[in-house]
């Protein structure tokens, strides 16, 4: 018992327990402050690595909203640039006439330059497609200046698959049908056919898709009149006198568009036999090699 309290309690210089007691009782003297310098070196080395990862999370979010930004501004440019209208400030074709060639009614220069050759393209169009206005409000300048200029000529096809999708029931064919009036009685007035199918694809004059109302013949004759057709032309768009033959030549060039992209859309341009990209803005330039 004694020698076994004396390894428990040994502090003092007596016998061979001194030693040993101090040996024993000054690591436990010691255990606390190790312990806190332990403790105070851990709370140092979190304070650290709490700011470092804070200061990683700052950088990396700053990074984050920086590349957010530059995707956004880059987003922008693009979609202005895709937009962006072509020739804008000419303004309606002045010097281009028309001529009914079956089911297709041909635009070109009413005084093309001697000793050139224009390029011609086939453009399918439906007058309710509302891509179709806007291909017009993007390409329509750049084409009157070209076809102006005796740089383009455009064969014309006015589709009417759309017509289920008019309020009418028939739109697409009579919006057709006026056209082919116009450039049956006036395909020789400088700009007057290209104006009016312009103006056709004029936003708040297109109706829409499934939309609750459209144009009737009379409104469709007053667009026109208003644009300078005559007494002749009016009333064929009034009384619907081409409404049927715009049917049969829709229903021949669509027939034509299915065999070459195997489907019936618009707008679609065709040069040589091919589809043309009209997704890249510069796809008239290209053809025209301007």
């Amino acid at each position: 018992m004694a020698q076994g309290s004396g390894r428990s309690r040994g502090t003092g210089k007596n016998g061979g327990n001194g030693p040993k007691g101090k040996s024993g009782v000054q690591p436990s003297a010691r255990k606390p402050a190790k312990s806190g310098a332990t403790a105070s070196r851990t709370s140092v080395a979190a304070a650290r690595s709490s700011r470092s990862n804070n200061r990683t999370q700052l950088i990396i979010g700053g990074v984050a909203i920086a590349l957010i930004a530059a995707v956004v501004v880059i987003g922008i440019m693009m979609n202005r640039s895709n937009t962006a209208v072509q020739a804008d400030g000419y303004g309606a074709s002045t010097n281009s006439v028309t001529t009914v060639n079956g089911n297709v009614m041909t635009i070109s220069s009413a005084t093309p330059p001697a000793g050139t050759t224009p390029v011609t393209i086939d453009l399918y169009a439906d007058a309710l497609c509302p891509i179709c206005g806007q291909f017009e409000r993007q390409y329509g300048q750049q084409i009157n200046q070209a076809v102006d200029q005796g740089k383009l000529v455009v064969n014309l096809h006015m589709l009417n698959f759309l017509d289920r999708g008019s309020f009418s029931k028939d739109y697409s064919s009579r919006a057709a049908g006026a056209l082919l009036c116009v450039a049956q009685n006036q395909g020789s007035t400088p700009g007057l056919v290209l104006s009016y199918y312009t103006k056709l694809f004029a936003e708040g004059t297109q109706p829409e898709e499934q939309g609750t109302s459209d144009l009737t013949n009379a409104q469709l004759a007053d667009l026109a009149k208003g644009l300078g057709a005559n007494d002749t032309s009016t009333s064929c768009i009034s009384a619907g006198s081409s409404v049927a033959a715009a049917q049969a030549n829709a229903t021949a060039s669509s027939a034509t568009l299915q065999g070459i992209v195997g489907g019936v859309r618009t707008p679609s341009v065709v040069h040589d036999g091919q589809i043309v990209n009209i997704n890249q803005t510069t796809w008239l330039s290209t053809l025209l090699g301007s």
